[in-house]
């Protein structure tokens, strides 16, 4: 499944001119036939998640003292009965989420005064939901997160995502051996 990956990557650094490295442990890792065949799609929408939303552009991350080089981390390990994926970067975090919910009408200034931290997470999960202010080949087509969080369901596994302002951000997928 994940042989393709360091190519996309290599091939993002060129599309969206930004230096990114694309570090992977667990290929190893062990999953049910179907679930190779199913989780390819979600993953990659992830890493190009990462590499368009998550990194700073490389101007951007040296101004606030990080490496101009931008990571992105692929990780898959076993964790109990649960084959666990994780796709993290060291980028901005997700900052956009209520900002763009207010614009959308997804949410009101009222709602979002109230909500936390995962509620502004789990918008993000919504059909059609982006925070991509252009429309590229890469990100903003509408096809979104809800589209991996159907598959990954589909697998009976589920996702979650973390994120901190200036350090990045983590999604979680757990699926069952």
């Amino acid at each position: 499944v994940v042989n393709r990956f360091p190519r996309m990557i290599r091939d993002l650094n060129r599309k969206l001119n930004k230096k990114m490295e694309l570090y992977m442990t667990g290929e190893e890792t062990e999953l049910d036939r179907t679930v190779i065949d199913e989780i390819g799609d979600p993953l990659m929408h992830l890493l190009r998640n990462s590499a368009d939303h998550g990194l700073e552009s490389n101007e951007e991350r040296v101004r606030l003292g990080k490496p101009e080089v931008g990571s992105i981390f692929l990780d898959a390990y076993q964790g109990g009965n649960n084959v666990v994926i994780e796709v993290r970067d060291d980028g901005a975090g997700i900052d956009r989420v209520r900002q763009k919910a207010i614009e959308k009408g997804s949410i009101t200034e009222k709602q979002a005064e109230t909500m936390t931290d995962k509620d502004f997470i789990d918008l993000l999960f919504l059909p059609s939901f982006s925070t991509a202010e252009k429309i590229t080949d890469v990100s903003g087509r509408g096809v979104g997160l809800d589209v991996v969080k159907t598959k990954i369901e589909a697998l009976g596994g589920n996702i979650t995502a973390k994120t901190v302002a200036g350090e990045g951000s983590t999604f979680t997928i757990s699926l069952p051996l």
